[in-house]
Order: C-alpha cells, then sequence, then structure tokens
C-alpha cells in the first residue's frame, strides 16, 4: 500500500478508519518482532557460551532491533490514533 498516497486522498470517515486499521495491524506485526527478538535476546542471554565471542554482538544486535520494533509500534499506534480521531 502506498501510504503517502494513501493519507494524502483520505477524505471520509471511511477511508481515515481503513487508514487506522492499517497503522494498527501493522503495529501489531512489529509486536510479534518484539516478541520474537526478546526471547532470542533471552536465549542468548541464558546461553551466551554457546555463541562463543558472538554472544555479545548477537545480544547488542537484539537489542537494537526490540528498540527499533518498540518505536515502530509506538508510532503506529499513534498515526492510528490521530486517523482515528479525525
Amino acid at each position: 500500500m502506498d501510504m503517502t498516497q494513501a493519507v494524502q486522498s483520505a477524505s471520509s470517515k471511511a477511508d481515515h478508519v481503513a487508514l487506522a486499521e492499517h497503522y494498527e495491524e501493522t503495529a501489531a506485526e512489529m509486536q510479534l518482532k518484539v516478541d520474537e527478538h526478546t526471547k532470542l535476546l533471552a536465549q542468548y542471554q541464558a546461553k551466551g557460551y554457546l555463541y562463543g565471542k558472538q554472544a555479545d554482538d548477537l545480544k547488542a544486535h537484539c537489542e537494537r532491533l526490540i528498540h527499533i520494533y518498540e518505536k515502530a509500534v509506538e508510532e503506529n499506534l499513534s498515526m492510528a490514533k490521530m486517523h482515528r480521531s479525525m
């Protein structure tokens, strides 16, 4: 979906509801990624010895992805809220 075009052409309540639903679905997908990487991080922390020297890199990578996906969840929910209020 071309979000720029969809946002610019949204004129009715139904358009804004559809956009809000899209943002909520995207937020849910991003939350799944947060959950997935949180589980991986826990694995790397609990059994870092299995990953050798890469353990610290893997942990840092997961932490960064968790942060990025959490921010994406917040931003998508914010956009959904905004469109629901229009």
